[in-house]
């Protein structure tokens, strides 16, 4: 499958990395507006052509997926236009900065019959499918009583992307994800580099979310509780140790193979599962709707200093 690649940023090089170890994968194109990136990913993947005109990978009909990993705040009029001409895209978070944005892909999409895909990579992270699983199997996400949910990083965030929308984000979608639900109302407390939202589920359940990009340290951690067993999964662990299960006094951990720990190349593989047999994403329209809908609704609860907003 012929795919082409916008930004050769920090993101971008990761799926530059990983397309070109993909066997059914033939990245055709890579495009960036700054000539000196460009020539370094030319340099290392000579086989790709470089353009820093988009319109190279518009024309061409061969190419039918597009991995668009760029600036925030250019994600959607280049999505908008690739979709407008035929192409699926795989859109790095987040996918807008705007609500009305992010619906206008959707409708775009949806009328063009083309793939639309966020990456919300964590959904392929193997301890995160794991986790899901096991909560099938015990029956265990109707008996979720809480979720504390941190993540946060020690370096400066994304430019002009604020911690809501960098870091928040995965576990927002994360939150919905795990428990089946929508949430029903929203607290958010915080500004562009801190932020706490708690997140009011049917029948009780909470989410805790905190980002921040102020730490001195990197967290990634997700803990879930219910009346008799908590999961938690910690993300800067090594493979043997990132799910903790403690249950009746007693502690182990979920094993996870360490060759399976590779949620980007999962994500790049089920884009191009779904444009192949037409089929919307596990990270698709409905998700992207999600978010957009609860970023625009902890931004009213943020705008009007904390107070707690019901989700319609």
């Amino acid at each position: 499958m012929k795919l082409a690649l916008i930004g050769c940023g920090k993101w971008g090089r990761h799926y530059l990395k990983t397309l070109t170890s993909l066997e059914d994968c033939e990245l055709r194109w890579v495009c960036d507006s700054d000539p000196q990136k460009l020539k370094d990913a030319v340099a290392a993947y000579p086989q790709i052509k470089g353009t820093e005109n988009k319109a190279d990978i518009l024309n061409d009909n061969s190419v039918q997926g597009v991995v668009i990993a760029t600036t925030p705040e250019s994600h959607y009029l280049l999505a908008k236009e690739f979709i407008g001409r035929g192409k699926s895209v795989l859109v790095e978070k987040p996918v807008t900065i705007d609500h009305k944005d992010s619906m206008d892909l959707i409708h775009l999409a949806a009328a063009q019959n083309r793939v639309l895909m966020a990456g919300y990579t964590l959904i392929y992270h193997p301890a995160v499918k794991k986790i899901k699983r096991f909560l099938e199997e015990n029956k265990m996400s109707d008996h979720l009583c809480y979720l504390n949910m941190s993540r946060t990083n020690s370096a400066p965030q994304v430019s002009g992307v604020d911690v809501l929308h960098d870091l928040a984000v995965h576990d927002i979608y994360l939150s919905r994800h795990l428990t089946g639900e929508d949430p029903v109302w929203v607290i958010a407390q915080g500004g562009s580099s801190v932020i706490y939202i708690l997140l009011g589920f049917p029948q009780g359940k909470i989410a805790s979310i905190f980002a921040s990009c102020m730490h001195t340290e990197k967290t990634r951690k997700i803990t879930l509780v219910s009346e008799r067993i908590k999961l938690v999964f910690d993300d800067v662990q090594p493979a043997h140790k990132k799910i903790q299960l403690l249950m009746n006094g007693e502690s182990n951990h979920l094993f996870i193979a360490e060759e399976n720990l590779e949620p980007l190349k999962r994500e790049c593989l089920h884009f191009m599962e779904c444009i192949r047999e037409n089929k919307e994403p596990h990270s698709g329209k409905e998700d992207i709707r999600f978010v957009a809908k609860i970023t625009d609704y902890i931004a009213r609860s943020l705008a009007k200093g904390g107070e707690k907003v019901t989700i319609r």
